[in-house]
């Protein structure tokens, strides 16, 4: 993973790109007040997922397909992850363990998303408390003001040209329920 670091191909710079909007979008703070989610590791974790999943589901809406771009997309997630559990102080076998845990939960949620955009009633709010709550009970409210944030961030998605996305622009919303000059 450590030579990865020194990839400088276009695909790299554009997953740097995207991966950067995804972070600073996870970092919004009314997430965290009135989106309900826990201000821990796990929570801004399961923030980065989310809006990973968002990028990734219109990436496959691209044609051709670009396969590479989606790798490099995860490829620097995980590096990412990685150095960040090394500054946290953990080894390498701690960091091979809890990055393995992580790529698990990674595809976990990207298919529990998926079939909650695509489920019927209740089954993104389902999604969202299982994955994104998963270590706090928020309210109702919160869960429904997410979903309801994950609908609207998909259509803008699909609304994204096709050139913008792969160059490397992608164009969040702030929260809706975000006071003034929280949003991006």
């Amino acid at each position: 993973m450590i030579l990865s670091l020194f990839k400088r191909s276009s695909g790299a710079k554009t997953a740097r790109s995207l991966y950067g909007d995804v972070v600073r979008q996870a970092r919004q703070p009314a997430f965290y007040g009135a989106g309900g989610v826990a201000d821990t590791e796990d929570g801004r974790y399961d923030l980065i997922l989310l809006h990973m999943f968002l990028v990734l589901e219109r990436l496959n809406r691209v044609s051709p397909e670009p396969v590479q771009l989606k790798q490099d997309l995860f490829d620097v997630l995980f590096e990412d992850l990685d150095l960040n559990l090394r500054e946290m102080g953990f080894g390498d076998e701690g960091v091979r363990r809890r990055i393995q845990r992580m790529v698990e939960g990674f595809y976990g949620r990207m298919t529990a998303y998926r079939e909650g955009l695509t489920g019927g009633e209740g089954a993104l709010e389902g999604a969202l408390r299982r994955n994104l709550y998963r270590n706090v009970t928020p309210p109702d409210a919160a869960v429904g003001r997410l979903a309801g944030y994950v609908r609207a961030q998909t259509a803008s998605l699909a609304a994204l040209g096709d050139a913008d996305l792969l160059a490397g622009r992608v164009a969040f919303t702030g929260p809706e329920w975000a006071p003034e000059g929280d949003g991006q």
